[in-house]
């Protein structure tokens, strides 16, 4: 986050802009502001360099020490975070495909294990987005493991989590009957959850937060987190051992949107226009003139123009406080994509704060004071902790080069071995010098890309295909005059095609509740359109994702910790192919959790 909070003015709803993101109080400990450059911070705490604007109180940022040489463990802790927003369904049943080989090739090594679920849904951040708890409950499960969430899901002992134990003691020790509870929980994620998935924030919640919130409300102009919620405390207390390893697998379609608790977070999801952001952040978000049209300002940056006298800016019609993006350029859906380049400020958390939480002894509380924390209480190395993130990219720009190969088995690559075959700017990009992905299939765009993957030299294909499969990564391009969506990352074909009910929401390919088909023949998604070509229509043949690059840009951080994996599979039907579903995903975190263990 490099602008300014914003701030609203009384009954005007008057956007004003204050004083830096990263201008907050220092924390208590003596290392100035939570992920601030430098500082003599307490013992075993990095603070160094941080994304801008991540010295907010309670953000955390900066990169870690040395996390030291590998340690082991002999027992491990599994924490699932799975996006339940629309179009969830089929890559549910992927996942679920694949945990019986998980489970099995798990309890082969390590003989004591924790299975825990989560969603990516934790509400609308003081907005009103997501908000409605009555109408629409599974919008907000708070981090909490899913048996407390939804009815009728299996747990261990009352505990909200699965357990295998070989001895029987503490835990089932059939792995079989663990994997099938697994899957029944996994069944009853859903796809009914908060279209801000916030994977990121979710584990921080449940693994991380000294002081996870039992809510976050706006007041007056701020957003909030209040009181504490206990229930998570005592799930956490339970699932997680301080001598284990831990593994955590984040599986979303989406690129992750953890929106801040604090500050003025609820305004992404709120009801008002968001604001634009000046002529400078068009061209580089970086540039220090890039700042918000509804910024209070004394006087500009050194060399910057002021508000009123720049091109976009000063562009206010009688009346209006400062300029906001119209309708057909705001969509609520698309609220957490570019905020710096569109909106002049970010809202979302800094990815940093994550690789904090899973590589620092101690990470900020509420208050912004350095505290003990809690994944590594007790101990435990961070060296224990391995990721897999299961998200929006082609297989092709994560695997090794022979896995491109018709005829080879899938190998991703972890974190570190990604770096040393120069792929993360190929995924994400070189963001602190604005530069984009090398791979246009990873541009997050809602207009129509061209170019090549590096890789694999697919080309992509233009909005006016008929042919689903003329690009082998996303099938084409779309049309998408409504400004409501982004282009596809990467597509794969249902097992078996889904004819869509007018108005069902969660299937892609649905005319209106009216039977209104000019919104699928204007956008000409791939997703609508049958293996062999031909016009769209309401039979939903695939599915898709968007860049996955925050999770991505965690697994960047978290070097060989950190295994990504792409959520559309190399193949998505015949489970006798070892490249089936999620096995390959699991595979690598299998091998990676295998080095943690004694």
């Amino acid at each position: 986050m490099r602008a300014s909070f914003a701030k609203i003015l009384g009954a005007s709803a008057v956007l004003v802009m204050g004083s830096a993101c990263g201008g907050a109080a220092s924390n208590k400990d003596g290392a100035g502001g939570a992920g601030q450059t430098g500082g003599s911070g307490a013992a075993g705490y990095a603070s160094g360099g941080s994304s801008p604007g991540a010295g907010a109180a309670g953000i955390g940022g900066g990169s870690p020490v040395n996390i030291g040489p590998q340690a082991h463990a002999s027992k491990l802790d599994v924490l699932f975070v799975l996006d339940n927003s629309l179009s969830m369904s089929d890559k549910h049943a992927l996942l679920s495909a694949s945990i019986p080989g998980f489970v099995t090739g798990l309890s082969k090594a390590v003989s004591d294990i924790h299975f825990g679920v989560i969603t990516t849904s934790i509400g609308g951040h003081g907005g009103t987005v997501c908000a409605d708890q009555v109408t629409f409950p599974h919008q907000d499960d708070q981090a909490e493991l899913l048996p407390a969430k939804r009815t009728g899901v299996p747990t261990y002992a009352g505990t909200d989590f699965l357990s295998y134990d070989a001895a029987g003691k503490t835990g089932s020790a059939d792995p079989a009957a663990v994997a099938s509870d697994l899957q029944k929980t996994i069944a009853a994620v859903g796809e009914d959850g908060c279209g801000y998935e916030a994977p990121l924030e979710a584990m921080y919640r449940f693994l991380i937060d000294p002081e996870p919130p039992a809510s976050v409300q706006k007041q007056d102009t701020q957003s909030v987190a209040t009181g504490t919620n206990d229930v998570l405390l005592n799930e956490r207390k339970a699932f997680l051992r301080p001598d284990s390893a831990v593994a955590i697998v984040i599986l979303s379609d989406e690129n992750d949107c953890s929106i801040q608790d604090n500050g003025n977070g609820w305004f992404v999801g709120g009801s008002m226009k968001m604001p634009r952001a000046t002529s400078a952040c068009d061209a580089n978000p970086n540039d220090p003139c890039c700042r918000s049209c509804a910024e209070s300002e004394v006087a500009p940056p050194a060399g910057c123009s002021a508000l009123a006298q720049d091109s976009v800016c000063g562009a206010m019609l009688a009346g209006q406080p400062y300029v906001t993006w119209d309708g057909q350029h705001d969509s609520l859906n698309l609220r957490c994509f570019d905020q710096q380049r569109r909106f002049g400020f970010d809202l979302l958390y800094p990815v940093e704060r994550y690789q904090n939480g899973l590589s620092n002894p101690r990470v900020p509380n509420r208050a912004g004071a350095l505290v003990d924390n809690p994944l590594l209480a007790g101990g435990r190395s961070a060296t224990l902790i391995s990721v897999s993130t299961i998200v929006g990219a082609p297989w092709q720009d994560l695997a090794a080069s022979e896995s491109l190969a018709a005829d080879h088995a899938l190998a991703y690559l972890d974190g570190a071995a990604l770096a040393a075959n120069h792929r993360w700017p190929v995924l994400l990009g070189e963001p602190a010098q604005n530069q984009p992905p090398s791979d246009p299939f990873m541009i997050e765009s809602i207009a129509p890309r061209t170019g090549e993957n590096p890789l694999s030299h697919d080309k992509i294909a233009p909005p006016t295909a008929q042919d689903p499969g003329l690009s082998a990564i996303n099938g084409h391009e779309r049309n998408l005059p409504d400004n409501d969506d982004l282009q596809y990352a990467c597509t794969f074909a249902l097992p078996n095609p889904r004819p869509c009910t007018d108005g069902a929401a969660a299937c892609l390919c649905a005319a209106t509740r009216t039977g209104d088909l000019t919104s699928i023949t204007t956008e000409n998604s791939p997703l609508c359109q049958p293996p062999a070509g031909g016009a769209p229509s309401t039979t939903q043949y695939y599915n898709k994702a968007t860049p996955g690059a925050r999770e991505l840009r965690l697994a960047e951080l978290l070097a060989e910790r950190a295994v990504p994996a792409s959520i559309c599979p190399k193949v998505s039907s015949g489970a006798t192919s070892p490249d089936y579903a999620y096995a390959a995903a699991l595979n690598a975190l299998t091998t990676r959790i295998a080095s943690t263990l004694k």
